[in-house]
């Protein structure tokens, strides 16, 4: 069977027209999550978060992070006294809305900060926001967590 240039034409567009749409049906199956939902307050609060960035400048190197029996420990210079410490440990996982999780710093017997992590699997920025001595202190860290 001989075609001619106009069926050929007529079979491309409509070839490009099929394609066209399955990658409409694909894109609107898309799960799409916002990763904050509640953005524009903390956009509101950025002054006061680089404010505790440079407060945790000095000694950000000092701080150490270890991973090991299924939990995750985190050891303050020694200036810091453990007891008087106040904040909150946040594991944020940009890929999935509901992977994050937050935690109360809270020193055991030793004076380490140590936050279970069996549930927790993959890449994940450590978001440390304390006080110490009525001044505030903020510091991130990315770690994987296998």
């Amino acid at each position: 069977m001989k075609w001619n240039w106009g069926t050929k034409l007529a079979l491309a567009m409509a070839a490009f027209m099929i394609m066209i749409i399955i990658f409409a049906v694909l894109m609107m199956r898309e799960n799409i999550q916002l990763v904050e939902k509640d953005y524009y307050p903390k956009g509101q609060a950025f002054q006061e978060l680089i404010q505790k960035k440079t407060n945790t400048v000095p000694f950000e190197e000092e701080i150490k992070y270890t991973i090991g029996q299924g939990q995750l420990q985190i050891m303050f210079p020694v200036f810091f006294e453990p007891e008087q410490i106040k904040g909150t440990v946040h594991f944020y996982n940009r890929m999935e809305e509901f992977g994050d999780k937050t935690f109360e710093l809270k020193p055991d017997a030793n004076g380490f900060f140590k936050f279970p992590l069996p549930e927790l699997h993959g890449r994940y920025i450590v978001k440390i926001d304390w006080t110490f001595n009525n001044q505030g202190y903020y510091t991130e860290k990315t770690i994987v967590i296998e």
